[in-house]
């Protein structure tokens, strides 16, 4: 059966994937849930702004500084090949609490002593977390929503998610400049207790729907890979997590070099804020016209911010509106394709499948940030950009065509 709404000739698997059609989830339900993504979120960028400079106080080398963001992140990834399986296999909340409770018990290690191992042991543990919660969220959210929509849903995810980014990482330096690290991390500990209990009151619908026999992560994950239609998706994704990175990690100093009159600050707070309106509505338009119809335009969107960088030596002002335009692409189409995702998983693969689009995110996100160093060294971060928004531009094209095939044939295995 052809549903040409969501261009899918795919099986949609709604409230009956998650064993409890009588499963509703008030709003109560939905304010602790945010409320618990909103300040794992906040804290997880706070800790990633913060450790560097941290690692530094305690007498680490620039180098070090570096690598604890790099081995929280890396084992992460590694970790998630693993747990992503055991998490479709046992439901995601569980382990969403211990990732929840390993950033809660962290910053301990880092009151015990200030060295640069325990920093290190501590980074380690919290990337447990950062391994099960991101994707968690997400299959909750697919979990809990209302039949048909699953992209608005993710919509209103997103929005906490990056009112955890925006807030987390500027609360926590006002704290250091004032009270200095060791409150920042009291705070952090007591509001990631917080998310512990906002997310254990959180109710969830009965599941029963797992492996019908126990097998191996990799074989889950290899099975996942079997949906063909995954491929133009995770395409999709590495193309903007690689610009993402270049935006996150050198607007700034290309903003420096390029437009110096120009407030660096002002990019961010109008990135932010074009992100989080994005999420509001690209959701409901793609439930309402399909996720193939807007994903992509929103690629050609961030493809065309990224290219307008180029451009800030002859027009300073196009920092505003590049900084729109991106934050629109990135946000919507982050939205868009985790939606679409969620929606030709196999309802018992359904964490394993969003966990390879958070390590295809991870994984792009540091080729970014290394490419565009090199570049920064080379032919200038002007030309960097400009190269990124015209390949991701020219690559939206056979990605597109390629979706379509699959779906148009009906080619899933």
């Amino acid at each position: 059966m052809i549903r040409k709404g969501n261009d899918l000739k795919l099986p949609i698997h709604r409230t009956a994937t998650t064993g409890d059609n009588n499963f509703t989830a008030g709003w109560l339900t939905w304010f602790f849930f945010f409320g618990s993504v909103f300040f794992f979120m906040a804290n997880l960028f706070a800790a990633v702004a913060v450790f560097p400079s941290y690692s530094l106080t305690i007498g680490s080398s620039p180098f070090q500084a570096g690598l604890q963001n790099t081995v929280f992140g890396v084992t992460a990834v590694l970790i998630r090949f693993y747990l992503g399986p055991v998490m479709d296999d046992r439901g995601a909340k569980p382990l969403m609490l211990l990732g929840a409770f390993t950033f809660a018990t962290a910053p301990l290690l880092l009151l015990l002593s200030p060295s640069y191992s325990l920093l290190m042991a501590a980074r380690i543990y919290q990337s447990l977390g950062l391994a099960v919660f991101l994707p968690g969220m997400y299959t909750l959210t697919a979990e809990m929503a209302p039949p048909g929509r699953i992209g608005t849903y993710l919509g209103a995810l997103r929005i906490f998610f990056n009112v955890g980014l925006l807030a987390g990482p500027s609360i926590a330096l006002l704290i250091i400049g004032s009270l200095g690290y060791y409150s920042w991390f009291v705070v952090s500990g007591l509001t990631s207790l917080l998310t512990l209990a906002l997310l254990a009151a959180v109710r969830t619908p009965a599941n029963p729907v797992r492996a019908a026999k126990k097998t191996s992560s990799l074989r889950q994950v290899l099975e996942a890979l079997t949906v063909k239609q995954i491929y133009p998706i995770i395409g999709g994704i590495a193309l903007f997590a690689f610009t993402y990175s270049a935006v996150v990690s050198f607007a700034a100093v290309h903003i420096e070099e390029a437009a110096p009159e120009m407030e660096a600050a002002y990019f961010f707070v109008a990135f932010g804020t074009a992100g989080i309106t994005a999420c509001l509505g690209v959701g409901a338009l793609s439930d309402r016209f399909g996720r193939q119809q807007v994903a992509w335009p929103m690629m050609i969107i961030l493809g065309i911010g990224a290219a307008l960088f180029y451009c800030l030596p002859v027009w300073p002002g196009l920092v505003i509106v590049c900084a729109v335009i991106l934050g629109i692409g990135i946000q919507g189409s982050s939205l868009v394709f985790a939606a679409w995702l969620i929606e030709i998983s196999r309802p018992h693969l359904r964490t394993t499948t969003i966990s390879l689009q958070e390590n295809s995110i991870d994984i792009f996100f540091a080729l970014g940030a290394m490419a565009f160093g090199l570049a920064a060294q080379g032919p200038g971060l002007g030309s960097a950009f400009l190269a990124a928004g015209i390949v991701t531009i020219i690559a939206v094209l056979p990605l597109r065509k390629l979706s379509a095939y699959l779906i148009d044939n009906d080619i899933n295995h």
